[in-house]
């Protein structure tokens, strides 16, 4: 009995998000009405900052030239086998990642996980299994929910890959947004722990975020999977921040 009526609530917020609440009647970007079932009027989808140019091949970062590693990333990310964004991190999409991340807007991770679903699989690399940055509860409590979470159930359900919640945040640290790169590192120390190691033994592990940055956050939990027997850890992000020099 209790099956059946979580699979008719399910049934029936699926109805209620399609046809009563459906937040595709306008452009996600300048609002503009479209009833077209998209996220973006064909103006603003255009506008949005793919990063489909020239990358490096390493953290995916647009750089003006090819490179094998960039100076981002070359030294650095070294437990991180590959790591690929869809957009560069500005102008709109940043303004649009936080208004899911922080106001709410949790109908845009659907558009975003579908971007990441697409990207995988234009990509070289595969995956055993999907997983996500987490969260302390504290700050889950705070916010209500973890984007990165939504953003790999959904992404690993495109993909018909099992999502493994194996890692735990175990104590709070400053914004990263607000650190250098040396600042980070000493902020991550000793917070993250794989909770299942049993789960990423021997498996090719695909960690979903919002951002790239300077990628400490990925490397240290990459760090972490690898200690755990994990045998491959890649990252794909909504947008990743673009080396300052450019390559």
């Amino acid at each position: 009995m209790a099956k059946k009526v979580a699979k008719f609530c399910e049934r029936l917020k699926a109805f209620f998000k399609k046809y009563l609440f459906n937040p595709t009647w306008r452009c996600a970007s300048c609002g503009r009405e479209i009833f077209e079932d998209e996220y973006f009027c064909k103006d603003c989808y255009k506008a949005l900052p793919f990063n489909s140019g020239v990358i490096c091949d390493h953290c995916g970062r647009q750089t003006i030239a090819s490179e094998n590693y960039c100076s981002t990333c070359k030294n650095v990310l070294v437990s991180l086998d590959k790591c690929r964004s869809v957009f560069n991190y500005e102008g709109k999409i940043a303004f649009l990642i936080k208004q899911a991340k922080y106001e709410n807007k949790k109908y845009l991770l659907d558009y975003f996980a579908n971007e990441l679903t697409a990207l995988y699989k234009n990509q070289s690399f595969t995956a055993d299994i999907v997983a996500c940055v987490p969260m302390t509860r504290k700050s889950l409590k705070k916010r209500g929910y973890n984007q990165s979470k939504i953003l790999a159930q959904t992404f690993a359900k495109n993909c018909n890959l099992p999502f493994i919640d194996c890692l735990v945040k175990e104590k709070e640290t400053s914004r990263q947004a607000t650190l250098s790169r040396q600042e980070r590192r000493k902020n991550l120390q000793g917070v993250f722990r794989v909770a299942k190691r049993k789960e990423v033994k021997d498996k090719s592990v695909l960690l979903i975020d919002d951002v790239t940055t300077t990628g400490s956050t990925a490397e240290i939990i990459a760090k972490r999977l690898k200690g755990a027997g994990a045998k491959a850890v890649y990252l794909l992000t909504i947008a990743s921040v673009p080396p300052i020099d450019k390559y």
